[in-house]
């Protein structure tokens, strides 16, 4: 039996897409043969949305998936602080939620009811927050050290796939950097020096 959020999927689909009964009823027994979207099992319901998505059904998020938690104020005070880093990093809700789900399988953060599950999102909001500072740094050096354009797509391009969100590579990729700068600073001096004798 089909849920009421997919039969409300399928009649919005029908909308979108400007199709009458007839037309409907047509597809709905060539792709499931059925003559009503009642009639739909679990996998007719994914194969008929695939066949409205195939004919440019555009699915939207729910607007109710957005922002804080409906349950803001009844959950940990941690929460507080998911909050904070979010806010922070300029990231929406749903960040901490697929945070949420893929270290503990729990689809949001409204679910959340542990310490330790709330401490772990906050840690991973922790990571995310030092790979933008690192990011921030890098940048500035590159700018610094006159690596733009092709140079620096070219040198951050060298770099393994994925380099922009290791933290060990972008570390040190700034120690590279930072010794690049000392040695130019210390090499500006002795010309200076020379230059006086």
């Amino acid at each position: 039996m089909i849920s009421r959020a997919n039969q409300a999927k399928i009649h919005i689909a029908r909308q979108q897409l400007g199709m009458d009964d007839q037309g409907y009823r047509a597809l709905l027994a060539r792709v499931a043969g059925v003559q009503s979207s009642k009639d739909l099992g679990a996998r007719q319901v994914g194969a008929v949305l695939r066949e409205f998505e195939r004919l440019g059904f555009k699915p939207q998020a729910s607007p109710k998936g957005k922002g804080k938690p409906h349950n803001f104020n009844q959950l940990r005070e941690e929460i507080t602080k998911v909050e904070a880093l979010l806010t922070d990093l300029n990231l929406p809700w749903s960040y901490a939620d697929s945070i949420a789900k893929r270290m503990f399988k729990i689809e949001r953060c409204a679910w959340l009811k542990s310490r330790k599950h709330f401490e772990g999102v906050i840690a991973a909001l922790h990571v995310e927050q030092k790979k933008q500072q690192l990011k921030g740094s890098l940048d500035e050096l590159l700018n610094e050290l006159g690596y733009v354009g092709p140079e620096r797509e070219a040198l951050l391009e060298s770099l393994p796939v994925g380099w922009d969100r290791k933290v060990p590579i972008m570390e040190s990729l700034i120690d590279a950097l930072l010794r690049e700068r000392d040695e130019k600073a210390m090499y500006a001096g002795s010309d200076e020096s020379l230059e006086d004798i």
